[in-house]
């Protein structure tokens, strides 16, 4: 069975981080690995993202090119590439997502800002059909399915009470009325519930609190344990950016931080999500 922690994507991510940390810790230029290891320019990169995986010859080869001695060190390396290699379990999610979806199911914190649209973690099977019925890029035939997927997912990954989970919502995806009055109710009754567990907090920033540091701009940061590392997430139409290195995932996790002082406190928001919930009856 395929968990969040042996997920093949999750693997390929790790690797990819230890592998650039060594690289840097002792200096080696991309190309001196590229050159020993025969490949193309640019495929280092891709491996180090977690892209793409490394066979078992070629973790040796760095294994011997870093100078690393330590056996248990080795081996966890070893481990790891070959983990990295299996294959991933079938999926609706596009294929740019899927890092994403892994990285999302292995983090120990999540903090998410919305503008007008709710986290797919928290997202009602009706409300992602809804937006995935407007997708230029889902074949229709698997809306239904995608939707199902998205829900069954995001309720995992939500009543896990490993993982911190902190949400801020702007006014505006209390108003914005996907799937019509009767399944915004839903959703929002939903994520009024979601309010309930201890490790989920849920803050809405009203329209009258006016500019702050992320006005328009979405995003997600996913804090991971193991390796320890932190990841922005920016979702596009048709792919996505993840931004790993710390001067630009500091200025992430100091605007989220922002916001959350500049958002009603998580009992105000709940009020508020039920109010409006009540006014859609």
């Amino acid at each position: 069975m395929v968990t969040p922690e042996n997920n093949p994507a999750v693997r390929r991510v790790q690797l990819g981080l230890l592998l650039r940390e060594l690289r840097e810790q002792h200096d080696v230029k991309p190309k001196t690995i590229a050159d020993r290891l025969d490949w193309y320019p640019g495929k280092l990169t891709r491996v180090e993202k977690g892209e793409l995986t490394v066979a078992a010859a070629e973790m040796d080869v760095l294994i011997d090119h870093f100078g690393i001695t330590d056996e248990d060190e080795a081996n966890k390396l070893r481990q790891l590439a070959s983990d990295a290699r299996k294959r991933d379990r079938p999926s609706r999610v596009p294929d740019w997502a899927k890092t994403y979806a892994a990285l999302e199911a292995a983090a120990a914190e999540v903090k998410a800002y919305k503008v007008d649209l709710v986290p797919g973690i928290m997202q009602t099977e009706a409300y992602a059909r809804a937006i995935l019925s407007t997708s230029l890029v889902t074949p229709l035939p698997e809306i239904y399915e995608r939707a199902a997927e998205r829900a069954r997912r995001g309720e995992t990954i939500v009543r896990n009470s490993n993982r911190e989970i902190s949400v801020v919502l702007g006014e505006g995806v209390l108003y914005c009325e996907v799937g019509g009055r009767d399944t915004l109710r839903e959703q929002l009754r939903h994520i009024r519930e979601l309010t309930e567990l201890r490790h989920v907090t849920v803050q809405v920033l009203p329209y009258t609190k006016g500019e702050h540091a992320a006005l328009g701009t979405p995003f997600t940061v996913l804090h991971l344990a193991d390796p320890v590392a932190t990841y922005t997430y920016l979702e596009g139409l048709t792919d996505a950016d993840y931004l790993d290195r710390p001067n630009h995932t500091n200025v992430y996790v100091q605007a989220f931080d922002r916001l959350r002082v500049a958002a009603l406190d998580d009992r105000e928001s709940a009020r508020m999500l039920e109010q409006r919930a009540s006014e859609l009856e």
